[in-house]
């Protein structure tokens, strides 16, 4: 019986083959199903804070130097008299102006004034009296001569004899300082010192509390291109504790003809040798966005700096995260 050929189907690959196969399909068909259209929703504009530039003709600038507290007087007291100190006050005190700093033994005088005050006056002819009266008063400046009294206020500061011991008329036995209206002294550079009108106020800094004063006196003399300035302090000074010698901060202001916008450090990024630059807010078809502006820098403070551009009065610069914008950006001022 002769052989029927057999027609090549389907089944005759492998069976590995055919679960590859229909397993692609499977695939292919689901994912087919799966796939949708994604729409990528526009970016909204980054916020930044922004500030506004104005434009000062004058700065001020502020130069610190370091000074100390002195006494507006002292002076190195004595007796006219020589004798025995029979008390002193002791270095430190406070004394009250018209109150006594120191004696001298005037036992004798003060035993004589009393024996004479102490006669009958209705006794004397009117010459006796009289003169009785010329020998008291002149005893009186006898004893008053071995009072040494505080001219001032003020406070001890040496002491140069003690109790019991004999000192001769003239020889100093005391120094004492003004304790009002104390002067602050400070060593300025000659530049400055010219600079120093007497209507400058200057700013000074004296146990953490500040004060105002201005000059009084200005060294006639230089040294090392130095000159000493003595200022006098118009604050009250009642709630403010000080000493002589202390230091004192000064802070002088002045005037350096300078113009330009005032910007804060955290505005400007470096562009280059003494380039720096801020962005600034420009406005298109009701759209802002950043544009870069190259600027100088004129004069530093702590936190700020004035800078020099061609930039408009008034114009919105960001004031800080520069580092979150480039230029072109769309922005929102805030």
């Amino acid at each position: 019986m002769p052989k029927v050929a057999r027609s090549k189907t389907f089944n005759s690959f492998p069976a590995s083959i055919v679960w590859v196969v229909l397993s692609l399909l499977f695939v292919d068909l689901v994912g087919c199903q799966q796939q949708s259209v994604q729409i990528t929703a526009p970016k909204s504009p980054i916020a930044v804070d922004v500030f506004s530039l104005t434009k000062v003709d004058n700065t001020v600038e502020t130069a610190t130097y370091f000074g100390v507290v002195e006494a507006n007087r002292s002076r190195t007291l004595g007796f006219a008299v020589p004798g025995k100190i029979r008390s002193i006050a002791n270095r430190g005190q406070t004394v009250a102006a018209n109150e006594v700093l120191a004696e001298l033994d005037a036992k004798e005088l003060e035993e004589q004034k009393k024996l004479l005050g102490s006669q009958p006056a209705q006794v004397e002819t009117q010459d006796q009296l009289q003169k009785r009266q010329e020998q008291i008063s002149a005893l009186d400046q006898k004893i008053q001569a071995r009072r040494l009294l505080a001219p001032f206020d003020c406070v001890v500061d040496d002491v140069l004899a003690f109790e019991n011991s004999l000192v001769r008329g003239q020889s100093p036995i005391l120094r004492i300082k003004e304790l009002t209206k104390p002067r602050i002294k400070i060593n300025l550079p000659s530049k400055v010192a010219r600079q120093i009108q007497n209507d400058l106020e200057v700013y000074f800094v004296l146990d953490d509390k500040p004060i105002v004063g201005g000059v009084a006196e200005k060294s006639q003399e230089e040294n090392a291109g130095s000159v000493f300035c003595w200022f006098d302090i118009s604050t009250d000074l009642t709630d403010v504790s000080y000493k002589f010698g202390q230091t004192v901060e000064a802070r002088f202001n002045f005037e350096t003809g300078k113009s330009g916008y005032w910007v804060p450090l955290s505005a400007l990024e470096r562009s280059g040798e003494r380039i720096w630059s801020l962005l600034i807010i420009e406005s298109s078809n009701d759209t802002n966005f950043v544009a870069r502006k190259l600027v100088t820098i004129a004069q530093f403070t702590d936190d700020q700096a004035l800078v020099r551009g061609d930039i408009p009065e008034g114009a919105l610069a960001v004031a800080d995260g520069i580092h979150r914008v480039v230029p072109g950006q769309e922005v929102e001022p805030r």
